[in-house]
């Protein structure tokens, strides 16, 4: 059986890397971690920039050049490991991730940070452009949907730079988009428990052109009638899902919560 293809595109344009280490904001006291350093054209930027770098890198051919070409600097550590299966909690000390996430798995991994968030005061990565319009999207508009609300959940998110497909080599059939991220210490609604809440939400998208009251029908018996309307706390369920916030989201699955408690 043939090995899937890690399918990561390098960058080359060295002014977009310094444009990505620019919007950073790094300085010269703060651990970074970069996934998928790739040839080391972000490496050597950040390494000037930063008081220690740790690199993750899955591909061992790339390892072996990326520790001929840096392991002479003493603030550089590799770990050859796949960035999906990583302990984040084993890093040693609070960083800030800037990378150029491997298209493969970028939204897959950006997952996981957010999901070990406490141990990152900033997450900087470039993703496909799709991924980004999805990640910065607001209701009501196309790229609107569960990923949008899972990563503003916990995160302010800042699109901050466009890049060409132009500037990787091998060239990919889409542009990219530059993204910040910074983890809140707390929600920014309050939720009352985390699994009703992510189930409401992806069961609002699960088909994004159906209403509400026909996605949602796992709570059907919860369903209320107000003068020839189908509600559930005070939300119209003819709605989409596509046209809720994060906070009508909240209060939907607080009060689902609140009654099967």
């Amino acid at each position: 059986m043939k090995k899937p293809r890690l399918g990561q595109n390098y960058l080359i344009d060295e002014n977009i890397a310094c444009e990505i280490i620019r919007h950073a904001d790094l300085s010269n006291d703060q651990y970074v971690l970069e996934i998928g350093p790739g040839k080391g054209i972000l490496t050597t930027l950040l390494l000037e920039n930063s008081m220690s770098l740790t690199a993750i890198e899955i591909d061992p051919k790339l390892c072996l050049a990326l520790s001929d070409r840096f392991n002479v600097h003493e603030n550089f550590e590799l770990i050859q490991t796949d960035a999906l299966k990583y302990n984040y909690s084993q890093l040693k000390n609070q960083c800030q991730v800037v990378s150029n996430l491997p298209y493969y798995a970028a939204t897959h991994i950006l997952k996981r940070l957010i999901h070990y968030r406490e141990r990152f005061t900033q997450i900087t990565v470039m993703l496909q452009k799709e991924v980004v319009d999805r990640l910065v999207a607001v209701p009501s508009t196309r790229d609107y949907g569960s990923l949008s609300v899972f990563v503003q959940f916990y995160c302010e998110v800042e699109r901050i730079l466009e890049v060409s497909k132009e500037s990787f080599s091998p060239k990919p059939k889409i542009d990219s988009s530059v993204i910040k991220l910074t983890p809140l210490i707390t929600p920014k609604v309050q939720v009352d428990n985390l699994k009703t809440f992510f189930s409401v939400v992806n069961a609002s998208f699960l088909h994004k052109r159906k209403m509400l009251k026909n996605n949602l029908t796992d709570w059907e018996n919860l369903f209320q009638s107000n003068n020839g309307k189908t509600e559930l706390a005070g939300i119209n369920l003819s709605r989409r899902g596509e046209t809720l916030t994060v906070e009508d989201f909240a209060i939907l699955s607080n009060y689902i919560y609140s009654l099967n408690d």
